[in-house]
């Protein structure tokens, strides 16, 4: 059995190392750059080497990134090589996914190129509403769905983030003075604020004076510019965290109770496009954020 790295992460290291730039790899794949950071930061992790020096100047190979990038160029070399003649004779196939909004956008979108990678054969149809023609959906909720399949992929993680501006302020002045930015799902307030606010050890009060917000992203939009605070879930701003839009002010965490859930009828339960997706979904989530 062979023993190899993500081949997603190593298509990202060469991308970055034909660049020397995170920005221009990120914009060549499709994909954030926060997407693209998180990837080499498992390599380097999988690998036990570093592959990349970072100072103001911006990036470059350290001895072993300089020895690494061959092999790995000359490999994609030869699989491109060898499936070029395939191209138009495989039958291509549709997979459409209803997505909540907010994880489409946060979650989702900076992973489409690694997906195009492991279903190069897939075109995929994103929908932000459920119906008859959807070969599965990624839903927000609690509990598994009643009449399908569901699976748990992800836990939501909580924790209070504000803009970077706001970096070594103590947390009770700035809930002094900004307003709590809070998150309505199905039109009633989330729980998150008293939950977070009790762990804290906070007094409740903090989180009567704020502002609603009827998705998740509009919240992490209002944070990003300094307008509050959000207790938001980690998994939710993996790129705003590393890109440094958003902070952590607090290292009180609360998970759950709601996560996303992998729903799919049982008329497409065995559909090899679905189990794909599935086992991409699985591996994706599972990744530290």
């Amino acid at each position: 059995m062979r023993h190899l790295p993500s081949l997603i992460a190593l298509r990202f290291f060469e991308e970055t190392a034909r660049h020397l730039s995170f920005n221009r790899a990120a914009r060549a794949l499709c994909v954030t750059q926060g997407a693209v950071s998180r990837q080499i930061r498992l390599l380097e992790e999988s690998l036990g080497v570093k592959l990349f020096e970072r100072d103001h100047k911006g990036i470059r190979l350290t001895q072993a990134g300089v020895l690494l990038m061959p092999s790995v160029t000359e490999a994609f070399d030869v699989i491109e090589r060898g499936t070029r003649h395939l191209t138009g004779s495989v039958e291509r196939k549709r997979l459409i996914v209803a997505l909540p909004p907010t994880f489409a956008t946060q979650w989702f979108s900076s992973r489409l190129g690694a997906l195009a990678e492991q279903l190069p054969d897939v075109d995929l149809s994103i929908r932000t509403q459920e119906s008859d023609e959807c070969h599965c959906s990624v839903r927000f909720g609690r509990d598994a769905a009643a009449h399908e399949w569901s699976e748990l992929l992800i836990v939501e993680r909580h924790a209070l983030v504000g803009s970077a501006s706001f970096t070594g302020t103590p947390v009770e002045s700035l809930l002094d003075r900004l307003p709590a930015l809070h998150v309505l799902h199905e039109d009633v307030r989330l729980n998150l604020w008293p939950d977070w606010l009790a762990k804290a050890g906070l007094p409740p009060h903090y989180a009567e004076k704020g502002i609603e917000f009827s998705n998740l992203q509009q919240a992490i939009h209002a944070a990003r510019r300094g307008v509050g605070l959000a207790v938001v879930d980690l998994n939710m701003i993996a790129d705003e965290l590393t890109e440094g839009a958003l902070v952590r002010l607090s290292d009180v965490e609360i998970s759950g109770p709601f996560g996303y859930w992998l729903d799919v009828p049982e008329a497409h339960r065995d559909t090899s496009t679905v189990t794909g997706f599935a086992e991409w979904l699985r591996n994706e989530a599972a990744l530290p954020v």
